[in-house]
Order: structure tokens, then sequence, then C-alpha cells
């Protein structure tokens, strides 16, 4: 029998899908979690929809919870050949405390899991050895939970010496494993973005390539190098902004499948995220962000 959080779900996505809002209108616009953007939301300063959680912590998402509803963002991999051993009666409990719709699975193929491939190959029988390996590992999550309500996110290729294989983040096999999976695609534009900055490729041509008929959730955040290094979930530069606006206007005008939310992942919590949570950042950007999708 399926349990209340599970109904609540599946309501949630049937609102969403059956939605008669004008196209972008309905789409939710989520904040990563951070004091500073409680802060500054509690004071009228921002606006946003919800607060994008991580998945280690009830309490933080109670705190969270006393200014907006929140989502959780799961840090689980397909890929790894490790799904089997999930706690899924954990993440359920997750997703009834909060009434998340989706639960989002990485796209991963690091090169540990798989010793006998190369890192930048991108011939068939090792394409097919990878989406083997990921559709394995995503039946668990379809499994207990259903393909429509699982997605599935692109994740950053670096370069040869990057421990993640370029072909996972190849728009062909995404799509075959989209398709095949029967699951939504959870684009992230920061993700795709440094991936071509590493690969040489044009960022609007390789995201183009993308399942964007089944687009589900849409995150966006700011890149910048340091120390050498690209990283995301930086402060928006006018370059991301270009993207950003490309995006949201494919989405208004019906090229793109209209994602549920679009996230601005941006700060957060715990020595990963606090480093780079400037509340003068969220202050500025999270009102532009708002007008692009809302407007």
């Amino acid at each position: 029998m399926m349990s209340i959080g599970k109904n609540l779900c599946w309501l949630n996505i049937e609102m969403l899908n059956n939605s008669t809002v004008g196209r972008g209108k309905a789409m939710k616009i989520a904040i990563n979690y951070s004091p500073d953007a409680q802060k500054l939301l509690d004071q009228s300063l921002i606006n946003v929809d919800l607060f994008k959680c991580p998945d280690f912590n009830s309490d933080l998402i109670q705190q969270a919870e006393k200014s907006r509803p929140s989502y959780i963002h799961f840090d689980l991999d397909a890929g790894r050949g490790d799904l089997e051993s999930t706690d899924w009666d954990r993440v359920e409990d997750f997703i009834t405390q909060t009434n998340t719709p989706y639960v989002n699975l990485h796209l991963v193929a690091y090169s540990n899991d798989f010793p006998a491939i190369p890192s930048a190959s991108l011939e068939r029988r090792d394409l097919a050895a990878i989406k083997k390996k990921v559709l394995n590992d995503i039946s668990y999550a379809v499994d207990r939970f259903g393909a429509d309500r699982i997605i599935l996110e692109n994740v950053v290729y670096r370069d040869q010496n990057s421990d993640m294989l370029h072909a996972i983040v190849t728009p062909e096999l995404i799509s075959e494993i989209v398709t095949e999976s029967k699951c939504g695609l959870l684009l992230d534009i920061a993700h795709a973005q440094m991936t071509c900055y590493y690969s040489g490729e044009d960022v609007y041509s390789y995201i183009n390539r993308f399942p964007l008929a089944h687009l589900k959730e849409l995150h966006i955040t700011g890149i910048q190098k340091k120390e050498g290094r690209y990283k995301d979930s930086m402060p928006m530069s006018e370059a991301d902004w270009k993207l950003a606006e490309w995006a949201v206007s494919n989405i208004k005008k019906g090229l793109w499948n209209e994602p549920w939310a679009a996230s601005f992942e941006y700060g957060g919590v715990g020595p990963i995220f606090e480093w780079r949570t400037d509340m003068k950042v969220i202050a500025d950007q999270v009102p532009r962000l708002y007008n692009l999708i809302k407007d």
C-alpha cells in the first residue's frame, strides 16, 4: 500500500503536470538553504518559493521550514554499483517530511569503478558497459519509487586526469539512459558549463543535445576558477547570467519542457559551502533570478 508521503508526492507531480498557469509561471524558485538566505528572506529582502536542503540533517530542514517549504537534494549516485544497499526507508522519510516530488540521482562513472576504460574513451563498447552499470543502479530507485519520480543529473568532466570518465557527460549517453530508464532529467547548467570549458565544446550546442523534453528540474549557479580549477556554487558572472537567461527563455518559449523548479545553488551549510556563502551576493542575485523566471 502506498504511504501518505507517496500519495502527497504523486499529487504534487500531478498538479505540476496539469498546471494551466502560463509557461514558466508555475516553475518554483529555490535556493540552497543557508542561515544568510533565511535572514534575508525573513527580512523580505529576497523572495523564493523553496529551500533546497541536503539529506543529512532533519534539524536543518525544520529550521529552514520556519521560513519556506523545503525539498531534498539527495547525495545518491547511479554508476557506482552501490545503490542496492541504499537505505530507501530513510530516503522516503525525508520525502514524507518535505513532500519532495522527485528522487535525484547523479549520473557518474568514476575511473576506479571502470579500470579497463580510458578516461577519454567514447568507444561504443565502453559506453555500453557504463550504461549497463548505471541503468542497473537506477533500477533500484525505480523499483522503489517508480520511474516518474526519479530524475537524473549531469555531472562534471574536467580532463583526462579527472576521476570521472568523459563518456558519462556526453548528451548522447545521457539521452539513452533517460530514454531507457524512463526517468526525468535534472539539468545542471553550471556542470555543463564547466565540462565545456575543459572539453572546448560550445556550451549552448552541448546543452541542446540533452533530452530536454524530459527536463524536470534546473540548477543554476555561477562558476569561477579558483587555484587553477573551476568551481561551481559561486557568484554569477555576466557569462553565467547569459546562459541562465537562454535556458529560461527556452523553457518559456516551449522549446524545453518546463521543470517543476529552478534552484539557485549558491550558498549552503558546512565547510564545503560556508566559505562561498556571502549574504551580499544572495541579496543582489536572488532578486535578479526571481525576476528572470517569474516575469
